[in-house]
């Protein structure tokens, strides 16, 4: 549709280490404990949790906030 690359969709992406989806490198992201990479639902859980880390709160996974020792990532 547009000539331009202005505010297009990025072609860039990763798999999530817990369920292998791909995922947009904006979706998701790395925990800061055991510092895998993950989608939005491995690593957030939840809408709520997500608005918790916007407002500056250490990004924990939903494995390492409920005390679970996660694998080692691939």
């Amino acid at each position: 549709m547009f000539k331009h690359g202005f505010l297009r969709r990025t072609d860039l992406g990763t798999e999530c280490d817990a369920c292998g989806a791909r995922l947009d490198l904006m979706t998701g992201g790395t925990c800061e404990r055991c510092r895998r990479i993950l989608c939005a639902r491995h690593l957030h859980g939840s809408w709520w949790r997500r608005m918790v880390h916007e407002f500056k709160r250490p990004i924990l996974c939903v494995a390492c906030r409920a005390g679970q020792t996660p694998e080692a990532p691939r």
